[in-house]
């Protein structure tokens, strides 16, 4: 064993010093084959094992060895879990309570593409409640470019019963300023295995987005600016890339020293510039 942590020193009695180095199967209080025999070729085992405690009480529970692999080499994970496992009715946690709770946008569209249900993150953002919006198509609730692009890819869903996946990038009604956007959408089938609508999921994308804008406007900004040392041409190449960027319009200035090729005046500069 290379590991052994506090919840198995309080199981067994062990302490690390104890059982690290040593073989697994010395606690066992059963046949070696027990254990060994079902680990041999697989990349999990589960079962019920009895081992040795420290006092020698036998002490009986289900094992799971799960196989990893590590850098140069693997080993086995076992986890060791003692008495019946609370059994959890369905009722306890209802589906309903997930979907409303969500932590990204979840909906339903029919065949149609019209909402069916949504969640409480898609009420706030786009400011309808669920009863608004039942009825209406993503195209009809933001007329934009981008909402044509989702409803095309949902009709992909129905026409291929594949998923698709597409990012987008507008206002909704419920914002102040443009999100990006990553969707997710799935064909919904009955138990018979017929198409019954449209799943959807959107997450704000946003930090990730504006993030890889600046570091593609620095990518660009190392490799186009600064290519000459012509003047002229790396004012050029600066407002180049502000413009629109950051910017409507962008104005550099140059002494006209710098343009016939000399240095800049030693000091202040006392003239009009």
């Amino acid at each position: 064993m290379t590991g052994w942590s506090e919840g198995a020193r309080r199981l067994l009695g062990y302490r690390p010093e104890e059982v690290v180095g040593r073989s697994a199967l010395d606690l066992l209080a059963e046949d070696v084959q027990a254990l060994g025999e079902p680990l041999f070729g697989r990349q999990s085992w589960s079962g019920q094992v009895a081992v040795r405690h420290r006092d020698g009480r036998r002490v009986a529970g289900e094992l799971l060895a799960y196989h990893r692999v590590v850098p140069d080499s693997a080993d086995w994970l076992l986890v060791w879990r003692t008495g019946p496992e609370p059994r959890r009715s369905p009722d306890d946690i209802p589906v309903e309570w997930c979907f409303d709770q969500s932590p990204c946008i979840l909906a339903i569209f029919d065949t149609d593409l019209r909402y069916v249900r949504t969640n409480a993150d898609e009420e706030r953002a786009v400011a309808l409640t669920e009863e608004h919006l039942r009825g209406m198509r993503v195209t009809e609730m933001v007329p934009h470019p981008e909402s044509e692009k989702v409803a095309h890819a949902m009709r992909r869903v129905l026409e291929t019963d594949e998923r698709q996946h597409l990012e987008i990038y507008l206002r909704v009604p419920g914002e102040s300023r443009e999100h990006a956007w990553s969707i997710h959408l799935a064909p919904l089938k009955d138990p018979a295995g017929r198409l019954r609508g449209v799943s959807f999921a959107a997450h704000d994308t946003t930090d990730q987005y504006e993030s890889r804008k600046r570091l593609l406007l620095l990518n660009e900004a190392g490799t186009q600016i600064g290519t000459s040392l012509d003047m002229t041409l790396t004012a050029q190449q600066l407002a180049d890339l502000a413009v629109p960027r950051l910017a409507d319009f962008a104005d550099v200035d140059l002494l006209t020293s710098l343009d016939g090729g000399g240095e800049p005046p030693p000091g202040p500069v006392t003239g009009p510039v």
